[in-house]
């Protein structure tokens, strides 16, 4: 790998002190940043880049994605979730093949990298089709392998096949890979099989990644069976023993936004699944207060339709607003924050998500010097509220160009586009069935 020396830039680094750096260089070293502002003399570039004031800031993270579902997109519009599910998602999915699921995340990878995204937590099918397709990119990602835990609707996959597929892959890609344990949710695995879950999870010590909380019929229904909220079931069976991604939690009590906080989970939001398909507002003003590690994540694009994490900040900020008429809430650089080093974390990152000495080159470059952008007043304001994915010019991952000039490097756009074609042309064949069936 290069050494690479960013000249002239505005640097965000979304780091504890929030530091904004202009007209600052920023030296890259094999694949960690070395310096940020100022540049030892020692070190010598084997590339100099002028950024002429466009701003560098760190990748963005997708905390709660189904990368495959691109397949979906826009396949069951305008009905409740219960209908969604019932009548379209759980119905098409029956078709599901390896091939869809490899070449429908080659094609959301693709737009990821367009969108500023480096890494992803995905739950899906067939994850040892995504691990490849994450190997291939540059991206990283944490993948978790939907289980159901019961006798029938199962892809292919029981707790111990799950295990064997996290030991292969976590830590693979030169580290750019994670894996997790991924039971669907307390309200459609059983309560034995979730309870097994979280021994084995903490037995192996790896992670876990749930659905959980995203109706209030859901948590009324948990309340009526167990006398205990989802949040406050899952808890009281281990799964918050471990490293957890809960996606959603929109439905929380006071308890349960103490057992996020206690117990150190990693909240996932999705404004634009959450808004459209009417499932409430969730309580993140509060969970950040109590120290709970809130992430952004897109959902699949059978739901948000787009992988727009620009989007989804922005639809967080404004429905937080709408919802409590504060025109202050998640202010600032707290949609950032969300996206970038929140999402690194409940990823598993650990180094990467800040621009700092030290910490991972995954980075990105907005050109803020777009018309649209104009003036910048505030440069932190107009990363959140002007930029759409088509203002991010370059891509890096551990210190490899993924993006350069909005030219894809390490993936073939037009051959994904026909390979993606091809699998879904296949799937369209099969009859479909029922799959799964959700009751509120």
């Amino acid at each position: 790998m290069a050494n690479i020396l960013l000249e002239h830039a505005t640097i965000v680094t979304l780091d504890a002190e929030d530091r904004i750096l202009f007209d600052a260089d920023l030296a890259i070293q094999e694949d960690v940043v070395a310096a940020v502002g100022d540049i030892p003399p020692t070190f010598a570039p084997d590339e100099r880049i002028d950024l002429q004031g466009r701003v560098v800031m760190p990748g963005l993270y997708n905390a709660h994605a189904h990368a495959a579902m691109t397949y979906a997109r826009t396949y069951a519009e305008d009905m409740p979730l219960d209908r969604w599910f019932n009548e379209g998602i759980w119905r098409l999915e029956s078709a599901l093949t390896p091939d869809i699921v490899y070449w429908g995340t080659m094609l959301a990878i693709v737009e990821m990298i367009q969108g500023g995204i480096v890494g992803f937590a995905d739950h899906y099918f067939h994850m040892e089709r995504v691990a490849q397709a994450v190997e291939q990119t540059g991206v990283r990602a944490n993948l978790a392998w939907a289980v159901f835990g019961s006798e029938t609707g199962e892809v292919g996959i029981t707790i111990p096949e799950t295990v064997d597929f996290v030991k292969h892959w976590d830590g693979a890609a030169s580290g750019r890979l994670r894996a997790m344990l991924g039971p669907h949710s307390p309200y459609m695995c059983p309560d034995a099989f979730l309870a097994r879950t979280g021994a084995v999870a903490v037995r192996e010590d790896v992670g876990i990644h749930i659905h959980a909380s995203e109706t209030a019929e859901q948590v009324q229904r948990s309340q009526d069976a167990r006398d205990m909220s989802p949040i406050e079931f899952l808890a009281h069976r281990g799964l918050f023993e471990t490293h957890t991604i809960v996606a959603h939690a929109i439905h929380a009590s006071d308890v349960d936004l103490n057992i996020l906080a206690n117990k150190d989970v990693n909240v996932a939001q999705c404004p634009s699944t959450h808004m459209k398909y009417a499932m409430g507002v969730a309580r993140v003003p509060e969970m950040l207060e109590r120290g709970v590690n809130v992430a952004l994540g897109t959902d699949g694009a059978g739901s948000s339709t787009a992988l727009n994490l620009w989007r989804e900040m922005r639809l967080a900020v404004l429905m937080q607003r709408q919802a409590h008429a504060d025109a202050t809430l998640l202010g600032g650089s707290q949609p950032l924050h969300m996206a970038g080093p929140n999402g690194a974390r409940a990823l598993g990152f650990d180094s990467t998500g800040v621009l700092s000495p030290g910490f991972a080159a995954d980075l990105i470059v907005v050109n803020t010097l777009a018309s649209h952008f104009q003036p910048v007043h505030n440069v932190t304001a107009a990363l959140v509220w002007c930029t759409e994915p088509a203002d991010v010019q370059d891509v890096m991952v551990a210190g490899r160009w993924l993006m350069r000039d909005r030219k894809l490097l390490t993936i073939d756009e037009q051959a994904i586009l026909a390979g993606f074609q091809n699998a879904l042309s296949e799937m369209q064949k099969t009859p479909l069935k029922q799959f799964q069936q959700y009751q509120a």
